[in-house]
């Protein structure tokens, strides 16, 4: 969530951010000390079921995997074992005209599920993983790895995934809880015949799994503490009458929240404007980059030339000004040709790789580069983690976050915590 994505919300747009222009909060944004949260009483659970979790980014050429203890492998939905082996060395995993090919072990089917004798034992490039491992063969000859495994655990590495360890543990029972939120909402909206719910990456949240490589350092992916928060908020979630709504979040603000709809079709009322004192401490609370005008041309072209117009030489950028706080903004970019305008989630995503943390930044013509002054890290929607950490050590609690960065939500305990109530489509 930071980092933070409907039906994958769309999770591809989870990554998209909006605009909100300096100098834009007013008296219409929240400034109210955090009020008590309403707790309602458990609610009846139907059904429940683990959450699948696509942890390669896309459809891969060939996975790389290994198993570290007995292991057997069936087709999805199938009780018949078609390979069995006490170990699996580091290896690949790549599409056949037939079905899939585990190292030399080619199986005539094109969803394969691994269940190890002890869990975690499944490694997906250089991430281990509780729970099953679900192999498809994609299009184009691609393979797709997804984790299934319970919600819970899921959650316990979301926390360290997404949170810093050294973060107050009020401020991580809000994560967990908007976490476990965001992941229902996902699952609800995929269905039951989906091949995932969401991704591990940033298109939907950070999920590190147990843990992982980083060249060669061995990294917990999730600790004993995260496991601590996850139980102390077992089955805790976000609802707005009586409904699971999709908790968007962000990791810095900026000094006040986006209002949901201007930038999630599926933003619930909660996603309110916000003003937020508290995420000052956060390195990228304000930023700059500079970015050399040559560049910028190169990176521009596309936005310029829309609908098979040649784009020209890029002349000035300016900022329309948003009418309100959480507002969006966007900018006029022309031409010697034409003038087109953008939000800044566009011209951010066209400048990726120039050192822009978020979609809310001013633009200063300085000769033969751009000064990009900006605010905030992520689309800056529902809540705030540094915000959150501000706050806890303020000596806020989980319960008065979520209700200051989600106006108007009640807190609801889940029976059966891995599944929800139903959510209003």
């Amino acid at each position: 969530m930071s980092r933070v994505l409907g039906k994958y919300v769309p999770a591809i747009s989870l990554v998209v951010c909006t605009l909100l222009i300096w100098g834009a909060w007013s008296m219409t944004a929240t400034q109210a000390p955090p009020p008590e949260l309403a707790v309602k009483a458990p609610v009846a659970i139907v059904s429940q079921r683990p959450i699948r979790v696509g942890v390669t980014p896309e459809p891969q050429a060939s996975v790389a995997i290994e198993i570290s203890e007995p292991f057997h492998v069936t087709a999805v939905g199938s009780p018949k074992v078609l390979l069995k082996a006490p170990r699996l060395a580091r290896t690949t995993v790549t599409a056949t005209p037939r079905g899939l090919k585990i190292g030399k072990h080619e199986l005539s089917v094109t969803r394969l599920e691994i269940v190890a004798d002890k869990t975690p034992a499944v490694w997906i490039e250089g991430h281990q993983y509780r729970g099953r491992m679900r192999l498809f063969r994609a299009s184009g000859g691609k393979v797709l790895a997804v984790n299934v495994l319970p919600l819970e655990e899921y959650v316990a590495s979301v926390i360290d995934s997404e949170m810093p360890g050294d973060f107050p543990d009020e401020a991580r029972k809000a994560q967990a809880i908007v976490a476990r939120t965001y992941a229902i909402y996902q699952m609800q909206q995929a269905g039951r015949d989906a091949p995932l719910d969401l991704y591990a990456s940033t298109r939907s949240q950070k999920y590190l799994g147990f843990q992982y490589r980083d060249g060669s350092r061995l990294l917990a992916g999730e600790s004993v503490a995260s496991r601590r928060i996850a139980a102390e908020t077992r089955g805790q979630v976000c609802t707005y009458q009586g409904q699971v709504f999709c908790t968007y979040y962000c990791a810095v603000c900026g000094g006040g929240t986006v209002k949901g709809t201007e930038v999630f079709s599926d933003a619930a009322a909660p996603l309110a404007v916000v003003k937020c004192d508290w995420c000052k401490e956060a390195n990228l609370y304000r930023w700059t980059a500079q970015v050399a005008k040559r560049d910028a041309q190169a990176d521009i072209a596309p936005l310029l030339g829309r609908d098979g117009k040649k784009p020209g030489t890029l002349k000035s950028v300016s900022v329309v000004r948003a009418k309100g706080a959480g507002s969006l903004s966007e900018f006029d970019l022309k031409s010697d040709r034409q003038t087109v305008r953008v939000s800044g989630a566009e011209l951010r995503q066209a400048l990726a790789g120039r050192g822009l943390y978020s979609p809310r930044f001013t633009v200063e013509d300085q000769g033969n580069t751009w000064r990009i002054s900006g605010r905030g890290h992520g689309h800056g929607v529902g809540l705030c983690q540094w915000g959150a950490r501000g706050l806890a050590l303020s000596g806020k609690t989980s319960e008065q976050i979520l209700a200051y960065y989600y106006p108007g939500m009640q807190l609801t305990t889940l029976k059966s915590p891995g599944a929800a109530p139903p959510v209003k489509r």
